[in-house]
């Protein structure tokens, strides 16, 4: 049975890198006719595969993003500007190649798969790469109701932990990111949360919120956080009260990316939100 305690049970089996490995590709950065350290950035990312990977280097051939899609029932109370028919209208645009992601992705070489953990509306047609996930048409409005039950929010964090699993057979390096109405919503929620920092740190407009909409959203995360007192949560009663189906699916490919030894690259807000709380279940997470 998938529980709260099968999770942490698989959590704690996570490894840390290994640094000898590390250690290794550090003698050999020094051994190149450079200035120690002077590839910067670089230097510092090439330690890093070595550190999962190990050492000697492999050449990281076989590349997969995996989009994650879902809503959030939290759109009723304003906090987006745009509606809810958007998700499976962009979701299939990055299927189709004409998003920005599936440009990315087809110029790169990059395996693309999108899938619906949680979205309200289907899309209509069939893709290979579309994978069908739905847990719920959409989780709970949070300002009324906690967004999903443990036993949901349970469900979605193994569907990623799964869908790693699966596809490290096939792939060497993963990325990841999502779509959904009202996303950075749950996300600034979590984020508050975690961090307990100024709300106008934490909140931005999202899609292109005004202003009156920018303080709408702030008030219904700072209510809904203090009435659940989230900021003494850990993350996965953080996720079930004030996240989304997407956010849990993606804590599960970081952690997923970890027991399976592969690089995990986190692009954009939303994203490093749900590694923000991966990381907070196990600390060698980060270091995938």
């Amino acid at each position: 049975m998938k529980d709260k305690n099968s999770l942490f049970n698989l959590i704690n089996e996570i490894k840390a890198v290994d640094s000898e490995a590390i250690k290794k590709a550090q003698i050999e950065l020094d051994r190149k006719m450079k200035p120690k350290d002077s590839l910067g950035v670089l230097e510092n990312i090439c330690k890093k595969v070595a550190g999962i990977y190990g050492y000697p280097l492999k050449k990281l051939e076989k590349k997969c993003h995996i989009v994650a899609t879902a809503d959030n029932g939290v759109i009723e109370e304003g906090v987006s500007s745009c509606p809810i028919e958007y998700t499976p209208i962009v979701s299939e645009a990055m299927l189709n190649k004409i998003a920005c992601i599936g440009i990315f992705t087809k110029t790169l070489g990059v395996e693309l798969n999108v899938v619906d953990i949680g979205m309200k509306n289907d899309i209509k047609r069939d893709y290979p790469n579309l994978i069908h996930k739905k847990i719920r048409r959409g989780t709970n409005n949070f300002y009324k109701e906690r967004a999903m039950s443990i036993n949901e929010c349970l469900e979605a964090i193994f569907t990623g932990i799964d869908l790693i699993n699966e596809k490290s057979k096939d792939y060497d390096i993963f990325s990841n990111g999502e779509m959904g109405i009202a996303n950075t919503t749950t996300s600034s929620a979590l984020l508050y949360s975690v961090t307990r920092k100024n709300i106008d740190d934490v909140v931005g407009r999202g899609g292109g919120l005004s202003d009156e909409g920018l303080n709408k959203k702030k008030k219904i995360i700072i209510e809904a956080c203090e009435r659940y007192n989230t900021f003494e949560m850990d993350a996965i009663d953080m996720l079930a009260s004030v996240g989304g189906f997407d956010l849990a699916c993606m804590v599960g490919m970081y952690i997923g990316a970890a027991l399976n030894k592969k690089l995990m690259l986190v692009d954009g807000f939303i994203s490093s939100v749900a590694a923000l709380l991966a990381c907070s279940l196990n600390k060698n997470i980060q270091d995938y």
